[in-house]
């Protein structure tokens, strides 16, 4: 492989030598080609041997105007198009062949001989106890050749029953990877983190990518590479795009012919476009040219919501957009919400934490057909209230649930770090591997960085000692990120104070890349927005931004779905900018944390703010004025102060809870229990109390309310009716962002 070549050039030969760490001369010719059987050896071999038959056949040719590279070989294209440098690539070629050489126990069966529909049926039929157990089609590189890929015994299995269904041929390949499958999530979420790295340039020539079978878009190529290692190689979908511009010659240029018989398959069996295209010059792997006097005018991109934010995020979670629907706080969310989310391919979570409407309510992990739908929220404990939080990861961890969302202004607790660490193992090769994901809502780069960094060694090493985590799980937590995925939250800096969106999203990102760096994860960080999010207008600043996904809250209070009663509904539609506020948060409530509130039609935030300015005045309740003492039980408390110390203290006693003492932590224990009970008035329209109805959410809830029925605004607007679904809503502000987006990078290219 590469005879004659490496002389050609010396330069280039020296520099892979130093790359590979081995003489690529020797691994292709001479003594060492029997390390070629590894893959960290053979890919860096094969981009080498490539570009440098590129180069050769350059020094004859123009530069071609189609380039095509197979699996690996699209790496060599991108080299040839002028996106990667030489040393670029192979240093991302050897790392990406030494990640993959790392994933051990899958295989991959070349099928010939087998038309699509009669694999299909075999895979759907006799075959299906092989297809759940993971196989699933890699490359489709004509009607009747098709690789597929899955665990070993599985993939040697299957051969067998495609024999019976009428197969020609069966080859199990000399590999031992599940390639272009899901099961190289753990090797391309560590390949992701390189990827973003790369500065790659925009392509001087098209470059046809395996994944959408389309050329490569500037901005996307590390993205489509990262995706490159899950999803299936659409060769023939690449060949017929290329017959339809009327491509009518390929010249192959690397080791082999396989790519040149399934062109002529082609030529047979694919009508041809325009008659506009001639071979001119050499690629690596293939080498295409169209001719013509005029050149193609490059396509403006297309952006289609399913794009949006990054292809990793979505899936990590097995969803169809980058979107999340968050708890809201208090208990708004519900299990049926969070399932009607899953059926829609999207994910949510709701407030169950004890204190909050929604506690001891169902998670809804999955729904029907075994779809993620998402879990539930798990935040800081109020004070005096130290084992609520080990009991809702108790009852978490034995309901089977995966994924939470972290609310903890103080940054990760030891019940977060059980939660996330629990499960968590080394695998074969020593790598780390979680189970249970964390999504963390953060508001300062310091605050992002305690999530995105191990959990501390002293948390790990008690909750071993506690017997609430094994030692391998330990040893695996001290290796992984609490939170591999945080959205940054500017109007709550520990709910005290505000940011500014887009700053705050850069710095965060900032954090994210340098710990991906200093502890070397192998699957990456995602960072998301999600204050302010309320119609397709601040999604699209977000993911211009660099956003990797987008967090709807409050406005979810209007969807159908909703626990939040008609009535309440119909008072959040009508509310404008100058209808929200700050109020106190029960949690943290004595430190003055606050939340985002509606006070359009209600008395809460007043109330609620005048509760505590007189704690932080007064040391005990009967300091307060009897007039205003009066006028707390019978409008604010409902009830004498001492009867419901008393009744909440018996609460606490029978959860076997401390029971606060002194009179000022007394005052704040009532204090508390009306923040806490007027979200819940609101859930259940509680008569008598419409006065003080709690229903968080801030600017963005006006932001829904105007564009949503605004004439003319992008996508289905959820005005009413189905649309007020909450898939709707998502799909009407994802949709609407696209466009915006898209309007933009075509008036750019104008």
């Amino acid at each position: 492989m590469g005879a004659g070549l490496f002389e050609e050039f010396p330069e280039l030969c020296a520099e892979a030598d130093e790359i590979i760490g081995r003489p690529v001369r020797e691994l292709c010719l001479g003594a060492d080609r029997r390390l070629l059987h590894q893959t960290r050896y053979l890919q860096p071999a094969l981009f080498t041997v490539s570009a440098l038959m590129y180069l050769r056949r350059a020094r004859e040719d123009g530069p071609p105007e189609f380039l095509i590279g197979h699996s690996l070989g699209e790496y060599a294209a991108l080299f040839a198009a002028g996106s990667l440098g030489f040393a670029d690539g192979l240093r991302l070629v050897r790392a990406r062949g030494e990640i993959m050489g790392r994933a051990t126990g899958g295989g991959m069966l070349a099928v010939v001989g087998l038309e699509s529909d009669r694999l299909r049926a075999a895979l759907d039929g006799p075959g299906a106890a092989m297809v759940a157990a993971g196989v699933e089609i890699a490359n489709h590189n004509s009607p009747d050749q098709t690789v597929l890929s899955g665990p070993e015994d599985a993939v040697r299995d299957l051969a067998d029953v495609l024999r019976a269904a009428g197969a020609a041929k069966c080859v199990l390949l000399n590999v031992g990877v599940a390639a272009h499958s899901r099961h190289m999530a753990g090797a391309a979420g560590e390949f992701g983190v390189l990827l973003r790295r790369v500065d790659f340039a925009e392509p001087r020539v098209p470059v046809v990518s395996n994944v959408t079978a389309r050329p490569h878009r500037p901005g996307e190529i590390g993205e489509l590479l990262h995706r490159h290692l899950l999803r299936p190689v659409r060769w023939w979908d690449s060949l017929r795009y290329l017959r339809e511009q009327g491509v009518d010659a390929l010249v192959e240029l690397g080791p082999g012919s396989v790519l040149g018989k399934l062109w002529a398959v082609a030529e047979q069996r694919l009508p041809k476009g325009a008659p506009e295209h001639r071979l001119s010059a050499g690629a690596p792997e293939h080498r295409l040219r169209k001719g013509g006097p005029e050149p193609r005018p490059r396509p403006v991109p297309t952006i289609t919501p399913e794009r949006l934010g990054a292809a990793s995020f979505r899936a990590r979670y097995g969803l169809r957009r980058a979107y999340l629907v968050g708890s809201a706080g208090t208990g708004v969310g519900s299990a049926g919400l969070v399932e009607a989310l899953g059926r829609a391919g999207l994910m949510g979570f709701h407030d169950i934490r004890p204190g909050t409407a929604g506690s001891g309510a169902p998670v809804g992990g999955t729904v029907p057909g075994g779809a993620v739908a998402g879990g539930a929220l798990l935040g800081g404990v109020p004070l005096g209230r130290s084992g609520a939080e080990a009991a809702t990861v108790d009852a978490l961890l034995g309901q089977g649930v995966d994924r939470v969302e972290s609310d903890h202004p103080l940054g990760p607790s030891r019940e977060l770090v059980r939660f996330r660490c629990s499960g968590a193992h080394l695998d074969a090769s020593g790598r780390p591997t979680a189970v249970r994901h964390v999504l963390a809502r953060v508001h300062g780069p310091d605050h992002a960085a305690a999530f995105l960094s191990p959990p501390a060694d002293a948390v790990l090493d008690a909750l071993v000692r506690d017997g609430d985590l094994t030692d391998e799980e330990a040893a695996a937590g001290r290796r992984l990120p609490v939170a591999c995925d945080v959205w940054t939250d500017a109007g709550s800096g520990w709910r005290t104070h505000t940011a500014d969106t887009g700053q705050l999203l850069c710095s965060v990102r900032r954090v994210a890349e340098q710990a991906a760096v200093a502890h070397g994860y192998r699957e990456p960080l995602h960072v998301g927005v999600g204050s302010g999010v309320g119609g397709p207008e601040s999604a699209a600043a977000a993911f211009a931004l660099g956003a990797d996904f987008v967090v709807t809250t409050g406005i979810n209070l209007c969807a159908e779905e909703s626990p939040v009663p008609a009535a309440v509904r119909e008072l959040l539609a009508a509310v404008g900018p100058a209808d929200t506020g700050w109020a106190p948060a029960a949690d943290h409530f004595e430190l003055g944390a606050r939340v985002r509130v509606v006070r359009r039609g209600t008395l809460f935030p007043a109330r609620a703010n005048r509760l505590l300015r007189l704690y932080r005045t007064h040391r005990a309740y009967g300091d307060i004025d009897s007039r205003t003492r009066r006028h707390i039980e019978s409008a604010v408390l409902g009830r004498p102060f001492e009867e419901l110390c008393e009744g909440l203290c018996a609460e606490l006693r029978a959860a076997g809870r401390p029971v606060p003492d002194g009179p000022r932590r007394r005052m704040a224990l009532a204090f508390r229990w009306y923040l806490e009970e007027s979200a819940r008035w609101a859930i259940r329209a509680e008569p008598g109390r419409s006065a003080d109805y709690q229903l968080r959410c801030g600017p963005e809830l006006a932001e829904f309310n105007r564009a949503a029925s605004a004439p003319g605004a992008s996508g289905s607007a959820p005005s009413g009716g189905p649309d007020r679904s909450v898939a709707g809503i998502a799909d009407w502000i994802m949709s609407g962002a696209a466009e915006l987006l898209a309007r933009g990078l075509h008036g750019a290219q104008l």
